[in-house]
């Protein structure tokens, strides 16, 4: 059976999991794509790659629980999924108990050779292919674990004026951390002094226009 290939986060079908304490939808967004790119299970790698700075690994277990409809997650352990697919089949399920919108195991744990053999079928059934896996970016965040938005990203209606100044005053820190940098260069690398100036004058321009 072919991988299945998905365009992340722009569905446009119901998806009604429900919020751990603590989560925004923008970050279950990015909770979303970080366990589509390192798989179910590889919390640790979640965790450095510094996508959801203050998340531990058992507030990411849990949310991931509600992404997928179930509390048990070990037929998924590895796996880069569509989750909204897995989601939806749970949903579907009658005759089951749940919590907070999740299934809850009601039977004996499964042995080893049951559990990988879960984990293999839903690897052919709910599996991403290679090339969409790879396709998936993360977003940046600042070295202090805050999140850095693009200037476009903070022009939207989805943050308050004071979230807006907040962001603004991480992004001018970290535009001022890179120029520093810049400036920082050997002198005989003439194209510097040139480019300094220009991102100076674009990033000052484009601050009054936000403050104003």
């Amino acid at each position: 059976m072919p991988r299945r290939r998905i365009v992340h986060c722009e569905s446009k079908s119901l998806w009604n999991y429900t919020l751990s304490p603590g989560w925004t939808q923008e970050e279950v967004q990015v909770l979303k794509k970080a366990l589509q790119r390192f798989g179910v299970g590889r919390w640790k790698k979640i965790i450095n790659s510094r996508c959801l700075p203050g998340k531990t690994i058992g507030q990411i277990y849990m949310q991931t629980q509600r992404l997928l409809g179930q509390q048990s997650l070990g037929e998924f352990m590895g796996l880069h999924l569509d989750l909204e697919s897995v989601f939806r089949d749970n949903m579907s399920k009658r005759g089951v108990l749940r919590k907070n919108n999740c299934i809850i195991n009601t039977g004996d744990n499964p042995t080893r050779e049951e559990r990988m053999r879960r984990i293999e079928e839903n690897r052919k059934r709910y599996g991403l292919d290679i090339e969409t896996i790879r396709s998936i970016r993360l977003p940046r965040f600042a070295s202090n674990h805050q999140r850095v938005y693009m200037l476009e990203e903070l022009e939207s209606d989805k943050f308050t004026t004071v979230e807006k100044l907040e962001h603004l005053m991480a992004l001018r820190k970290t535009i001022e951390a890179k120029l520093g940098k810049l400036e920082s260069l050997p002198e005989e690398e003439a194209e510097a002094p040139a480019l300094i100036l220009t991102v100076k004058r674009l990033a000052s321009g484009r601050w009054k226009l936000l403050k104003s």
